[in-house]
């Protein structure tokens, strides 16, 4: 993170911390795998994430999230940093602009940032992140079919390739935990042929 962003990043969270209003949630997941954008993190092996948000009444929020990961090197947690402002216009139309940092302890060569933004309206989603000192770049839309708690992802990142996720939230919780299912599908064309990943993931999550 280069200085300039530590001292915006900074003032940020200072900013947020003197609200008044501020709002703290925190989250804890258990997964059979970690995939992310259509990639497992974890090869193929259980997950246990958490992290939690401060938010503002003005629309200004900052965060920190981690899980376990396993890429057969020096790395074994992701420790994920964010701060961005996000609001809905009268119309109906929300948005979402921000910065995210990806680090991994013990090997910091796999550390990249992204400024991403996020648009809303109805039942549709697309977020595009754009990937800082040379990173790749991602694009992703998403549909929810109405309230049923089923979803549809589709993903293009740049250099590695699409994913396509479908997605279900369960209407029911199971001794509080809410459980949510998903099937992933990642494909990539690489020297080798055709590279195709496909993931079936199960997280209790509350």
């Amino acid at each position: 993170m280069n200085k300039f962003i530590k001292i915006g990043f900074l003032a940020l969270l200072s900013s947020v911390a003197t609200l008044q209003a501020a709002e703290f949630e925190s989250n804890v997941a258990m997964s059979s795998d970690y995939v992310w954008r259509g990639m497992t993190q974890t090869s193929e092996e259980p997950a246990i994430s958490g992290g939690f948000d401060i938010a503002g009444e003005n629309g200004l929020y900052f965060g920190t999230w981690a899980s376990n990961v396993e890429f057969g090197d020096g790395a074994a947690l992701e420790l994920d940093w964010y701060a961005g402002y996000a609001g809905e216009t009268e119309a109906g139309l929300s948005y979402d602009v921000g910065y995210l940092a990806f680090t991994y302890p013990g090997e910091d060569s796999l550390d990249f940032e992204e400024i991403y933004l996020g648009l809303g309206y109805s039942y549709f989603g697309l977020t595009f992140s754009s990937g800082q000192d040379s990173a790749p770049d991602n694009t992703e839309f998403s549909v929810a079919l109405g309230d049923t708690g089923l979803g549809v992802t589709y993903g293009d990142y740049d250099e590695y390739g699409e994913y396509t996720i479908l997605s279900y939230d369960l209407p029911v919780s199971f001794a509080g935990l809410s459980v949510s299912l998903s099937w992933n599908d990642f494909s990539a064309a690489d020297s080798s042929g055709l590279v195709d990943e496909d993931t079936f993931v199960i997280t209790f999550s509350m």
